[in-house]
C-alpha cells in the first residue's frame, strides 16, 4: 500500500491510468505477482506448507500442480507464461478487495494503465521488492468519491452472457 505523497508523485509521469486518482485516493494498493511459481520451488513448498499440508499430502499436492503446469496449462517452461498465470492468480485477491470495498460503502477502481518496467523499477529502487523474485501485477485505488460519478454504458447481459441449462 502507497500512502507516501512523494513515492506517488515519482510514479506519476508513467501512471497515465491513474494520474488523477494518486492524489485524491486514501489508499493506492500495488499487487505483486511471485515470478517463477512452479510447482518445485521452494516458495511452491512453502505456499502449500502454509496451507496445513505436509507429508504425502503435501506431495500429492505438489504432483498435482506439477501436472497442471506441465500437462494441462502448459507453463512450467516458461517464465513469461508462469508470471502471467502468477498474475491472474492475484486478480482473485483483487476481486475480493474490491468488493469488499463495495460492501462498506468505499470507492475502488483497479488500475493496469501504467508503464510497468517504470513501476517495477521506481519501487524495486524504494526497496519494496526484488524485482528477480516478484513483478507488479495491478494496482487499485480506494476512497470515497468527491462527487457523483456518470452511470457507464455498458451492454445488455443478453450479449455478454450466454445461459447454458
Amino acid at each position: 500500500m502507497i500512502q507516501n505523497k512523494a513515492l506517488r508523485e515519482k510514479i506519476k509521469p508513467f501512471s497515465w491510468g491513474m494520474q488523477l486518482q494518486l492524489d485524491d485516493c486514501s489508499h493506492l494498493v500495488i499487487i505483486l505477482a511471485k515470478k517463477n511459481a512452479r510447482y518445485d520451488t521452494p516458495f511452491f513448498r512453502s505456499v502449500a506448507e502454509r496451507r496445513g499440508l505436509q507429508g504425502e499430502q503435501l506431495e500429492k499436492a505438489l504432483a498435482r500442480y506439477k501436472s497442471f503446469q506441465e500437462t494441462d496449462i502448459k507453463i512450467a517452461d516458461d517464465q513469461r507464461a508462469l508470471f502471467d498465470w502468477s498474475g491472474k492468480q492475484t486478480y482473485i485477491a483483487l476481486a475480493n478487495m474490491l468488493t469488499g470495498a463495495a460492501a462498506i460503502g468505499i470507492d475502488s477502481c483497479p488500475i493496469e494503465g501504467f508503464n510497468y518496467d517504470k513501476m517495477n523499477e521506481v519501487l524495486a529502487a524504494e526497496g519494496l521488492f526484488d524485482t528477480n523474485e516478484w513483478g507488479v501485477s495491478v494496482a487499485a485505488t480506494f476512497g470515497y468519491r468527491a462527487k457523483e460519478i456518470t452511470k457507464k454504458s455498458r451492454k445488455p447481459i443478453d450479449e455478454m452472457v450466454t445461459w447454458v441449462e
